[in-house]
């Protein structure tokens, strides 16, 4: 004898997402995309970087696009992609994440200047482990046009200004949810980050693959720490409720 399927019905749906989209299940629902984001995030910079010390070092298309980027030089260009790169440079980046720490701090947001700051000092420790680690060297198909001691990969200014760009846009979604505010940062940080990794290439300072592993594990970072943050915050927001 088979069993009669009998669909849900409407009461029952509407508890079902209800219940889905309280404060205590939407929290465990956002945890657990930012875990897979994280998953997915870590399976790719995998990928990437079996694919490039499979060939040790150089493969072609690293060296054709490297290549190819020369024949772009021209004495203007030159400057402006020296001076865009500064902005993955620490020099800029520290003094820059400081004073959105001070902001978030005076508007009373203090979880999220902390875990702002954690972010970017974070970034930079994880993307100099991963340099010792990977122990790549730098491009030399021809003169690079600003000079660099560390290692390649992954690139440092791809990563930090993914994770310093990317944060300032984690907290634009965290802080407002106006929509207008929301695509405007994304597409103003989404648009920073692709030109100073292009520099990175035009400059002759990194591979392509070097700047794609700084875009996945800056954006590894930026999830782990917009997951925080959003975490500390609903958790204090219940607790508030509560008590």
């Amino acid at each position: 004898m088979t069993k009669t399927h009998i669909p849900a019905s409407p009461s029952k749906l509407r508890a079902f997402l209800r219940r889905l989209f309280s404060r205590e299940e939407t929290l465990g629902l956002y945890l657990t995309v930012g875990f897979l984001a994280c998953a997915l995030l870590v399976a790719l910079f995998g990928i990437l970087a079996d694919e490039v010390f499979e060939v040790h070092g150089e493969n072609p298309i690293d060296r054709r696009i490297t290549l190819a980027v020369r024949g772009l030089h021209a004495p203007g260009r030159d400057a402006m992609a020296r001076a865009v790169t500064g902005l993955g440079d620490v020099r800029f980046l520290m003094p820059a994440a400081l004073a959105t720490v001070v902001v978030l701090y005076a508007k009373g947001r203090r979880v999220s200047g902390l875990l702002f700051a954690g972010s970017v000092v974070g970034g930079w420790l994880l993307e100099t482990v991963l340099k010792i680690s990977f122990h790549r060297t730098r491009p030399d198909l021809w003169p690079a046009l600003v000079t660099e001691k560390t290692l390649s990969f992954p690139s440092g200014h791809a990563t930090m200004t993914t994770v310093f760009f990317g944060g300032i846009v984690a907290l634009v979604f965290h802080l407002t949810k106006s929509r207008w505010a929301r695509a405007a940062a994304l597409c103003a940080g989404a648009a920073t980050v692709l030109t100073v990794g292009f520099t990175r290439i035009y400059l002759g300072a990194h591979w392509m693959t070097d700047v794609l592993a700084g875009f996945l594990v800056g954006l590894l970072w930026v999830v782990l720490c917009a997951t925080g943050t959003e975490y500390f915050a609903r958790r204090g927001r219940a607790d508030r409720k509560i008590g």
